[in-house]
C-alpha cells in the first residue's frame, strides 16, 4: 500500500486548531492547545483517537491570537507533512476524527527557544500543558471522548523527559492511568515512534505497524 497524495488527502480531510496566548511577564506567548482533524462531509463528536506528540506546529496560522484558552475559537489551518501522515492512517482505519494535543502547548519549533520559554512558564507557575496537575479535568474530558489514545512524540530528549514528569511513559512503558495507551516504542531507545519519520519507506512501516497494534 502506497502513500496518498497531499493533494488528494487536502479533499477528503480538514484541519481546525485553537490558539491562546499566555502572559508571561508582560509577553504573550502564542500556544496550541488542541487541533482536530476531520474528514469532510461527516458530523462526528466523538473522536477515534487523540494523538500525543511533543509541541505544535502549523502556529503561524493562528493570526491575530488575543484571547486566553478558556475563550479560544476553533481556527482552520493548512495541513502540514505530519497532519498528512495521520491523515493516511485515518483512511486505513477508516475513522472521521482525530484529536492531536502535545505534551506543551507552547509554539516553538526550535527545542533550545523552546527549553527558555518552557524555563520561564515553570518560573512563573502558569501551565503550559494539558498534562500538568491544575488541567485534570479538561484532560480526562478529552481523554475520555475518544476510542484510542496514540503516543507518538519521537525520539527528543525534552519531550521524554516532559512525557516523564507529567507521568505519562517511563522507561519504555505508559505509566498509569495510560497504561491502555498505544505506541510503536522504537527497541534501541525507548521512545514512541513520531508518524513521519524522514523516508516514505519508513512511513509506510509507521502506518503497517500502527495498523497492527490498533
Amino acid at each position: 500500500m502506497s502513500l496518498i497524495p497531499a493533494e488528494q488527502l487536502k479533499q477528503i480531510f480538514s484541519v481546525e486548531a485553537k490558539f491562546y496566548q499566555a502572559e508571561l511577564a508582560n509577553e504573550k506567548i502564542l500556544m496550541r492547545r488542541q487541533a482536530h482533524i476531520r474528514r469532510n462531509g461527516v458530523f462526528a463528536t466523538r473522536a477515534d483517537a487523540v494523538i500525543v506528540m511533543i509541541n505544535p506546529s502549523n502556529c503561524e496560522q493562528a493570526g491575530k491570537t488575543e484571547k486566553s484558552l478558556r475563550d479560544a475559537k476553533w481556527v482552520s489551518t493548512k495541513p502540514n507533512p505530519t497532519q498528512y501522515q495521520l491523515m493516511n492512517l485515518m483512511e486505513r482505519q477508516g475513522w472521521n476524527l482525530v484529536t492531536l494535543v502535545n505534551l506543551s502547548d507552547i509554539c516553538e519549533g526550535n527545542m533550545g527557544k523552546f527549553k527558555v520559554i518552557e524555563s520561564q512558564f515553570n518560573n512563573s507557575g502558569v501551565a503550559h500543558s494539558l498534562f500538568q496537575e491544575g488541567n485534570m479535568d479538561e484532560r480526562e474530558a478529552m481523554l475520555g471522548s475518544a476510542d484510542h489514545l496514540i503516543f507518538a512524540w519521537g525520539s527528543s530528549t525534552v519531550a521524554k523527559r516532559l512525557a516523564a514528569e507529567f507521568g505519562l511513559f517511563r522507561n519504555g512503558q505508559a505509566e498509569s492511568p495510560y497504561e491502555h495507551a498505544i505506541a510503536w516504542v522504537a527497541a534501541e531507545n525507548g521512545f514512541p515512534r513520531h508518524p513521519k519519520p524522514a523516508t516514505v519507506a519508513d512511513r509506510l512501516i509507521w502506518l503497517d505497524q500502527m495498523e497492527a497494534l490498533l
